[in-house]
């Protein structure tokens, strides 16, 4: 518990800490449902400061009947809905808020996800997850957060595709990496309509990754990555 400070029986205006103490914690509240501006379909959230930047307190409209994902732009703090999980799967570009489900125009189900993995409060992973791929496999957005393993179980070539940036925006500066484990089929690391070069020589087109291999492919600018690694051709 944090040694916040306590009410004494009788004590003279007790309102006074308690306030002291909401603020020692506001940081917590940053994006969190405000009851005062919910109602049906409009979901409010709280205002406050977010990674330095100044967050204002407002409102989403949610769509009814449906899932909908509420997530903050990392870049400019700012808030969106959307009933597709684009952007709720997409963590080096947004963080996740609340996952709410509705019917009847009415709000029926709240999941809470400020503090959980890719939360806005939660933080990104500090060690990449393992991603085993067994089959053909195109990259989605917690992969910037994963080893991509092709294993050892799997002797079949593959192909493995980085979307567009049009279909999966992913941040400048990302990093996809991944590894073909000792005795598994070789990768064919290719993308579809942005530009992917070998580090070293600058050719462009798809790249052969032979068992015991491990690549790095990184984001230089919106539809541009640069490939590289041990065992890459």
């Amino acid at each position: 518990m944090p040694n916040l400070q306590q009410i004494a029986a009788a004590q003279a205006n007790p309102e006074v800490p308690i306030n002291e103490n909401f603020v020692s914690v506001e940081h917590q509240a940053v994006y969190a449902k405000d009851p005062d501006t919910t109602t049906a379909l409009t979901w409010g959230y709280l205002g406050g400061r977010w990674g330095g930047t100044a967050i204002t307190a407002g409102t989403v409209t949610l769509t009814n009947a449906a899932t909908n994902y509420v997530v903050v732009d990392r870049s400019t703090g700012a808030v969106s809905n959307s009933t597709a999980t684009t952007a709720w799967n997409n963590p080096s570009l947004y963080a996740r808020c609340y996952k709410l489900t509705t019917a009847g125009s009415v709000v029926t189900a709240t999941e809470d996800h400020r503090a959980g993995p890719y939360g806005v409060h939660g933080g990104l992973p500090s060690v990449r997850a393992i991603n085993s791929q067994s089959g053909a496999y195109q990259f989605v957005g917690t992969d910037a957060f994963a080893t991509v393993l092709h294993p050892s179980a799997d002797t079949t070539a593959r192909t493995f595709t980085i979307p567009s940036n049009a279909t999966l925006p992913y941040r400048v500066g990302t990093e996809l990496c991944g590894v073909v484990q000792n005795g598994a089929g070789t990768i064919t690391l290719a993308i579809t309509t942005d530009t992917m070069r070998l580090a070293g020589t600058g050719s462009t087109g798809s790249r052969t990754i032979a068992a015991n291999g491990e690549w790095r492919a990184r984001k230089i600018t919106s539809t541009e990555w640069i490939v590289s690694g041990t065992g890459v051709t």
